[in-house]
């Protein structure tokens, strides 16, 4: 996987609370102990860890290059939220991350029903929590749904 990719997961990862600044230097710690001339953004974030989290985000940014048009990092970002779901069973907590991802979203043209999908079911969420609509056990499995169909994307991130 190439590291812009790994990078951009751990900035949108950040940027929704699925990981800490501490997640993000043991993995530039990683990738700096296995490669013989590490980026040097890579060494800049090993040595972020008396920084904010927005600063950090900020020197992965940097890696981005033609990301743009790239989708790979929101569904890597999904499938681990499949997982983070799974492992955990909190519902409240995969949808705040997916209300926050959804502002941080790069998406083909050709893939734009995720962040339809993902509003959906942050509505449903909204609806059925509130006892205005809807049935939560029946949002949890359309979450669980939803999920699943991007837990084949993890194997590409590499840590």
């Amino acid at each position: 996987m190439d590291i812009k990719v790994t990078a951009e997961v751990y900035r949108l990862g950040i940027l929704i609370g699925l990981y800490t600044v501490q997640d993000v230097i043991k993995w530039a710690d990683n990738v700096i102990e296995r490669l013989d001339n590490p980026p040097y953004e890579v060494i800049e974030i090993s040595l972020s860890s008396q920084e904010k989290s927005i600063d950090v985000c900020s020197k992965l940014k940097l890696f981005n290059g033609d990301l743009n048009t790239n989708d790979h990092p929101s569904k890597i970002l999904l499938g681990l939220l499949n997982e983070y779901f799974l492992s955990t069973n909190n519902v409240s907590d995969v949808f705040s991350m997916l209300f926050r991802l959804i502002d941080h979203l790069q998406l083909e043209e050709s893939n734009k029903w995720i962040e339809v999908e993902m509003n959906y079911l942050s509505d449903a969420f909204y609806l059925a929590n509130q006892n205005i609509y809807g049935d939560l056990k029946e949002v949890d499995n359309n979450l669980k749904n939803y999920l699943s169909q991007f837990e084949d994307y993890t194997k590409y991130l590499s840590i």
